[in-house]
């Protein structure tokens, strides 16, 4: 015991000492107890890894209420316009591109692609965003990254941890719209209003009193929705004897969520063992497997199957299901309503969108030591993932959309990496004072990707969910391979207790680009200085550093000259789509930064203050080509775009005795990001409906619509005209008359808000007292807006769906020009339901996100087998702080950098009650 005992204070001194050596570099010198009591709150719900970033500052993390879905993340602003803007993620050294390049069948459905970490077995998660830290990463740098290091083995015999928790989840799905009586009367004007006549409404089967079907009483959003459960369960072995360390863990989770049909369930399994083959040789494995299953449901821009809106829009007076001839009502469910509405039963019964994915990933790393503090190392890697999607779509209950009366979708994709990477370390000293380390390596990755997808539509029955029927309507076959080589060097040299440098250089060469851009090279250098001995009770240290990375994720072999596949009267041929332009090159990004840390009164007070400038050259954009071509548009590197802000971070240990702790934290991060330069002129993308603009001096991705002045009260007023020529009438929006021509086109679309917040961040607190801890975190989000979609759908009045009882306020009549809505018209002949200010909102919020209770219960002399036995209770997402009047002001829309912050209606985070316990033997 007395050995074991004091290997434990080794391996403790160890990392203090590790952590000390950190400041050096200008991160942040806390005691290791700060950093854990933290830790407790954001560990005891988390499903996924982003959960646990939500305490990191620099980093702004939207997560989804949308079961299985990934959540949003961002360091230090937006960098790219067409490549991916998500940081990439290194798990145990290999790295992971965060969201996945092929497109959801659904309209925003992003699946998370990091099932197979369970939080459980991540020993740390680390942020780089630092100018040095990127450039290590090289063509994948530009937007930061995260480092995950899995938990390993240690020294003594087997240890045994036993956790379950066990969670309910609700979520408020209230949207204001009219009740039975109140819709009926509104359909009734509506009709009225829109041509036709007292008889012919009178006629209409939906006025009918005597008829059953339309004179019910539904609340269909109560229908859909439902309480969800979480239970998780997990099982970890480690140990070791001095020569072998090992981790053997399995974890399975279930979670249901606050929709019907909306479910996720995922088993994951990992080993890792590292042993001594020699007294100089040491080895170390990484085993993992993970199978992960997902249903859910259309929550994006096609409203015809998104469940939520369908409940909110269906007229409430119908029912479910059908009525016998005689007036009872049956249990089999109706068909499609008269007003062209489906059966919101339909969309979360009977159709369904599901994802499979098994993933397995492995490595193998050999250390010796050539001398003293000198290593060579080697690492092979090798991970497969495989995902099976499927959409059934029957036609019982939905509405018909165009030619297609029932779907099958299917598609199974895989990924495959090979990674070896060798390098040199070594680190030593030179005089009393001084250190040195130095590393040189080389890498080869090899990546691929494949795809097969096939649709049928039109199967002669809702019996069989199968390809084996209907009509191939579409298929595909897609694949896509990269190289990569990355030369590296890295070292930094510490004076006198007090002075670092250090620099590093990548030299990489990636297939994605032409001869002419293929190689790229990334440097980075940073200096720290301490204005005090690192041994003294107060510090504090300056630093600056500059670093360039960059963005090499550009797919689609545009380096190439490319045919495509076309049908030439029933011939099979090709045509010349793309011209190889060899010139491409990856983006480019500078980092700079700098800033300070102070530390005061033994570590119990830390202030960390700095300032970064990211500026984005060589963005990826497109240019146009003479029509007559009949070529694609061309890629080609002509844009500039910059990011910059402030973070400010305070951990303060206000109580630090013995039985008693007591920490506060917080910080906050600002971002002003400015498109700079686009030489092929001002970008516009669309989703749903809705405009963002990537246009200079302009936030990325700022809404692009029009601006709404008021409502012609009557027809004299009218002095605008549509883009066809006609006049506007009476009762439409005043639109903004951008370039004074008196005629509203899209010349009139001008920028009216961004998505991107001005600051976010978060603050909590950690008490203990003997075997009792709690913990709070509170996080926020300042001066972003929300494209309110939803809303703006409940408002439009274009077809025969329940609205908003605000639309009872619209425009009637000269005498009778209600508050400000427009007239009610069917099929929107005026663009009423054009994108606009009118539906844009704040999006600022406070949320109280974890809320934790923690107990470590005393175990009796007789039942010392036990080591550790701990109880708790979590909160999340209990009380949201903001103005937004949608489900929830954290919007996940698409990964497109451009395509942040519009709200179809998602499912809300769920306010989220966990039980749990840990067992230690």
């Amino acid at each position: 015991m007395k050995k074991e005992l004091k290997i434990m204070i080794r391996k403790v001194l160890l990392f203090a000492l590790n952590i000390a050596c950190l400041s050096t570099f200008g991160q942040e010198n806390k005691k290791v107890s700060d950093s854990l009591l933290k830790s407790v709150n954001i560990k005891a719900g988390a499903l996924t890894f982003t959960e646990l970033m939500a305490d990191k500052p620099g980093i702004q993390v939207i997560q989804s209420g949308t079961i299985g879905a990934a959540s949003q993340l961002m360091i230090r602003g937006l960098g790219s316009i067409n490549l991916n803007s998500s940081p990439y993620i290194y798990v145990d050294g290999i790295p992971v591109r965060y969201s996945r390049a092929l497109p959801s069948f659904l309209s925003v459905y992003q699946p998370s692609r990091f099932s197979f970490i369970n939080p459980n077995d991540i020993k740390s998660v680390k942020l780089a965003k630092e100018g040095i830290d990127v450039s290590a990463n090289g063509g994948r740098g530009a937007n930061g990254a995260i480092y995950i290091e899995t938990d390993r083995g240690e020294l003594g015999g087997t240890k045994i941890d036993f956790s379950a928790k066990f969670g309910l989840l609700t979520a408020n799905y209230n949207v204001n719209r009219m009740g039975a009586g109140q819709f009926k009367n509104y359909l009734r004007n509506y009709f009225l209003e829109n041509g036709s006549t007292a008889t012919e409404v009178n006629q209409h089967p939906v006025f009918d009193p005597a008829n059953p079907m339309y004179n019910g009483n539904t609340n269909w959003m109560r229908l859909i929705a439902k309480n969800g459960m979480l239970s998780d369960y997990h099982l970890k072995l480690k140990g070791g004897d001095g020569d072998a360390y090992y981790m053997f863990s399995v974890g399975y989770a279930d979670k249901n969520g606050t929709l019907k049909g909306s479910d996720q369930n995922q088993v994951n399994l990992r080993f890792n063992l590292d042993y001594k083959l020699s007294p100089k040789i040491e080895i170390s494995n990484n085993l993992a497997y993970t199978h992960a299953a997902t249903n859910y449901a259309e929550q994006g821009a096609d409203y015809s199957i998104h469940p939520v809106f369908v409940a909110a829009t269906k007229a409430p007076f119908l029912s479910p299901y059908l009525f016998s001839p005689s007036g009872q009502l049956t249990k089999q469910l109706a068909d499609a309503d008269t007003l062209g509405k489906s059966n919101p039963l339909a969309l979360v019964d009977n159709m369904y969108n599901s994802n499979e994915d098994n993933r397995v990933d492995g490595s193998i790393s050999i250390h010796w030591l050539l001398a003293p503090q000198t290593f060579l190392h080697s690492s092979f890697v090798f991970n497969y993932m495989s995902l099976t999607e499927k959409q059934y779509r029957p036609k019982l209950g939905i509405v018909q959309d165009l030619n297609r009366i029932r779907q099958n979708l299917k598609r199974n994709s895989s990924e495959s990496m090979l990674l070896w990477s060798s390098w040199l370390d070594k680190t030593g000293k030179f005089g009393a004072n001084n250190r040195y380390s130095a590393k040189a390596g080389l890498s080869i990755e090899s990546y691929e990707e494949k795809s097969i997808f096939v649709r049928k539509i039109n199967a002669g029955s809702d019996d069989y969910e199968t390809l084996a029927q209907g009509t191939v309507d579409s298929s595909s076959n897609l694949k896509y391979r990269s190289k990569l080589l990355s030369l590296y060097m890295r070292g930094d040299v510490d004076f006198l207790n007090r002075i670092n440098l250090a620099a590093n250089l990548n030299i990489e060469g990636s297939s994605n680009f032409g001869s002419k851009g293929r190689w790229g090279i990334y440097p980075g250098v940073k200096a720290v200085a301490d204005l005090f001995e690192r041994k003294n009770d107060t510090q504090l240290a300056f630093r600056a550093g500059w670093g360039r990375s960059g963005n090499n994720d550009l797919r689609g072999y545009y380096q190439y000259n490319l045919y495509y596949a076309a049908n030439y009267f029933g011939y099979g041929g090709t045509y010349l789509g793309n011209v190889a332009n060899k010139s491409v090159k990856p983006e480019v990004t500078d980092t700079y930064d700098g800033g300070l840390t102070l530390n005061l009164f033994k570590n119990r007070l830390t202030v960390d203050a700095g300032y970064y400038y990211k500026a984005t050259s060589d963005l990826i954009t497109r240019r146009a080509v003479p029509i007559e071509l009949g070529l694609d548009q061309q890629f080609e590197n002509s844009g500039k775009m910059t990011s910059q802000g402030v973070e400010i971070s305070l951990d303060a240990k206000l109580i630090d005795k013995k039985e008693l702790s007591w920490l506060i934290y917080g910080n906050i991060s600002t971002l002003k990001n400015k498109v700079k330069a686009l030489h092929n002129g001002s970008i516009i993308r669309s989703i749903g409906g809705i405009h963002t603009v990537a246009k200079v001096n302009e936030p990325l991705g700022a809404f692009y619509g029009y601006k709404v002045l008021g409502v012609f009260a009557n027809q004299a007023d009218v002095n605008l005209q549509k883009a066809d020529g006609t006049s506007f009438k009476a009762g439409d929006y005043i639109i903004d008359d951008v370039n004074k021509d008196s005629r509203i086109n899209e010349q009139d679309r001008q920028v009216i808000g961004s998505a991107l917040p001005k600051a976010f961040g978060n603050f909590g607190t950690a008490l203990s007292y003997k075997k009792l801890s709690f913990n709070a975190l509170f996080t926020y989000t300042l001066g972003n807006d929300i494209y309110n979609s939803f809303n703006q759908q409940m408002h439009v009045m274009k077809d025969y769906s329940n609205q908003s009882p605000d639309v009872e306020g619209r425009w009637m009549s000269a005498s009778n020009p209600g508050n400000g809505l427009s007239r009610a018209a069917f099929d929107d002949p005026s663009m009423n339901g054009a994108p606009s200010d009118l539906w844009l909102e704040k999006g600022t919020f406070l949320r109280l996100k974890n809320i934790t209770v923690s107990y470590e219960i005393p175990l009796p002399a007789k039942m010392r087998f036990f080591r550790a036995l701990n109880v708790y209770v979590t909160g999340e997402n209990l009380a949201t702080f903001t103005k937004y009047s949608g489900f929830d002001p954290e919007v996940v829309s698409t990964p497109d950098p451009m395509l942040r912050g519009i709200d179809f209606g998602a499912s809300p985070l769920p306010r989220t009650y966990i039980m749990g316990f840990k067992v230690s033997f």
